[in-house]
């Protein structure tokens, strides 16, 4: 599966420089597919995410932005008081990709509807993807075939996961 990187440009005008990715022959990429659900219970959650994605343009992508999932990351981190409150899901999952604190590549995500996201028919193939794109771009920087200091690193870069 061939993956090329595309910088968002609306929204890399500041500390962090934003990609996001087209897998296969996909028309639309991975963000443009997360924007096209809709999620009527999380609207909450979407305010977080979307508010943590303007923060990181002024104080970059710090790591209380993100949650750990394997080798990739998740947005948004919400208040545990807004998933009890919700009840039956574990929230929305926006998987990305934290390079460092001035590249993030945003990718797709969904509800999480059980704890482990291998477990959830929603967010797996998301997570799957998320992860094997994240090994290749670290395989890539400990090769020395990707400059992360370069917030440009990603223009114009293919990878087959």
């Amino acid at each position: 599966m061939i993956v090329a990187f595309e910088k968002i440009e609306d929204i890399s005008a500041g500390e962090v420089v934003f990609y996001t990715a087209r897998i296969g022959d996909n028309e639309l990429t991975e963000i443009e597919l997360f924007d096209e659900q809709e999620f009527p219970q999380h609207a909450q959650e979407l305010e977080i995410l979307y508010n943590a994605i303007d923060l990181m343009q002024t104080k970059g992508a710090l790591k209380p932005f993100f949650k750990e999932e394997d080798t990739a990351n998740a947005l948004p981190i919400v208040p545990q008081s807004l998933h009890v409150a919700n009840g039956t899901d574990f929230g929305i999952r926006l998987f990305c990709i934290k390079i460092n604190d001035n590249i993030v590549v945003l990718l797709n995500g969904d509800v999480k509807t059980a704890l482990k996201n291998q477990d959830c028919d929603n967010v797996r193939q998301h997570f799957n993807n998320a992860r094997k794109i994240a090994r290749k771009i670290d395989k890539m920087i400990i090769d020395g075939d990707l400059n992360p200091l370069d917030t440009d690193c990603l223009m114009d870069i293919e990878i087959d996961v």
